[in-house]
This record gives C-alpha cells, structure tokens and sequence, in this order.
C-alpha cells in the first residue's frame, strides 16, 4: 500500500512539470493568424457592388438602345407608310381627271432652277381666243420661280404659218402687241391669216416694213424655233389645244377640266406639286 502511493505522488510531481514546459514551447513555435481588417472587408464589399452596379448600368444601357433603335424604325415605318396619304390629301385635283402625267419627263425650254408652265395654243382656235385674256391676267401674278412661254401647236400647214407669225413677232419685239391682235384679227375680223401676204400686210399696221417682216419671216432663228415647236407638240403629245404643260411633266389635257378658269387653278396645283419635289 505504502508502495503505491508512492508511486501516485511521484507521477502528480511530472505531470506539474509538464504543464509548464507545454506553455513555454507553444508560445515559439505556433504561429500567430491576424484577423482581417473590418475596415478592409468594407472595401472589397464595395468595390465588388460597384463592379456590379457598373454591369448592370452596361446592360440597362444597351438594352435602352436597342428599344430607342427599334421605336425609330417603328416610327420610321409608320411616317412611310402615312406620308403619301397625307400627301394626298392635301392635293384638289386628281391625275387621269383633271390631268395627266406623261411616262417620263420631257424637258422644258426655261432654265433648271425655273418651273416652266407651256400654254400650246393656235390662233385660229376660238378656245384659244377665250382663254387668252384668263392666261393674259394669270401669268402676271406667278412667282419668281415659275416661267411661262408661249408654244403655237404645230399639227398643219394654217398652224405652222401662224406659229411663223408667232415667232416672227417675237424676233421683232413686237409679240406684246402682235399676239392678241392676231385672235381679234381672226376672230373678231374674220380674217384667217393664212398666207405670207395677209401676215405682211398686218404687221405694217404696228409698223413693221415690208423688208424687215421679210427679213424675219424668214429667218434662221424663226426656222430653228418652229422645229423646236414641232418637237414639243410631238413629245408633249397634244391632241387638243388650249392646254398647259407643267414642267415637261404634266399636261392639263384631261376629260375633268371644266371651265378655263378650272384650267389654270390645276396648273397652279401642279406648280406647288413641283416645288415641293425640287
């Protein structure tokens, strides 16, 4: 018995010991793990959200601009497809009805910057004769960027030597005075005007000579100009006169055109027409 707690006693001294030597080796030889920073884990947690929010701004904005894009073409298609009715709308007068369009532009004799309204007409035509004081009133209140001329139809021998008057009159500086004598001439006087002497004879009375009527009757200029008149009552396709042509592209010979007056007011259309296409 003695023995034994002997013994106990013995192996309670080195356990005691052993508790301080465990102590002082712990401290040399584990080493010591510093806790993160809260200051430093705040900092990555924004960076983190604002990488984020940074992606979502990317997306949001190209997703914003796709709609944009897409809303556009809608529009764009929408206005497309309600312009020519609104253009129509605005417009009094209707092709095949009060005019016709010809399959391809014909040129004019004006300038490009000028809208040319032709009135193809004949002197022995008794509609002529009434439309010329309504065209005589018109021309005078066209804009600046309209030009009217004058173009005797060329269809037979009588209208081809009172399209020679015409241009006669006009290389002399006379067709002021001449153009609407030659209607009262022909259908107030009754006097046809059909011959070189006739024409002669009635410009002495606005003080043309003989030799000067002559002289232009005949002349190169006067040729030149009834071939042109020829090649304009060709393309223009007129098959009755009076009628306006609207720069080369649209003639006021329709079945709908009632009155003169109805005439001009679709040839003012047609100008508008062309303005807002130029």
């Amino acid at each position: 018995m003695r023995l034994r707690h002997l013994l106990f006693a013995i192996l309670l001294v080195g356990l005691a010991g052993c508790d301080t030597d465990t102590t002082a080796t712990q401290d040399v030889s584990l080493p010591v793990v510093a806790s993160p920073e809260p200051e430093a884990v705040e900092q990555a947690a924004d960076i983190a959200a604002a990488e984020q929010e940074a992606i979502e701004t990317v997306e949001e904005s190209a997703a914003l601009e796709d709609s944009v894009e897409e809303e556009e073409i809608l529009i764009a298609a929408v206005e497309e497809e309600t312009a020519p009715a609104e253009q129509a709308s605005q417009w009094q007068y209707t092709e095949g009805r009060h005019f016709r369009s010809f399959t391809a532009s014909q040129g004019t004799s004006s300038a490009p910057d000028k809208i040319e309204v032709a009135e193809m007409f004949w002197y022995g035509c008794a509609h002529c004769y009434n439309f010329e004081p309504y065209v005589s009133n018109w021309r005078k209140t066209l804009p600046a960027d309209v030009k009217f001329v004058q173009i005797p139809v060329m269809w037979n021998p009588t209208n081809q030597i009172h399209a020679r008057a015409f241009y006669t009159a006009q290389a002399l500086g006379k067709l002021d005075e001449i153009h609407p004598a030659m209607f009262r001439e022909i259908h107030i006087n009754n006097n046809p005007l059909t011959t070189e002497a006739a024409l002669q004879s009635f410009f002495e009375e606005f003080g043309v000579s003989p030799e000067e009527f002559t002289k232009a009757f005949r002349s190169f200029g006067v040729n030149g100009k009834l071939k042109r008149a020829t090649n304009f009552t060709q393309r223009y396709q007129v098959r009755s006169v009076p009628i306006l042509v609207v720069n080369g592209k649209y003639s006021t010979d329709a079945p709908e055109v009632g009155t003169l007056q109805q005439k001009l007011e679709v040839a003012d259309e047609l100008v508008e027409r062309e303005r807002q296409r130029l």
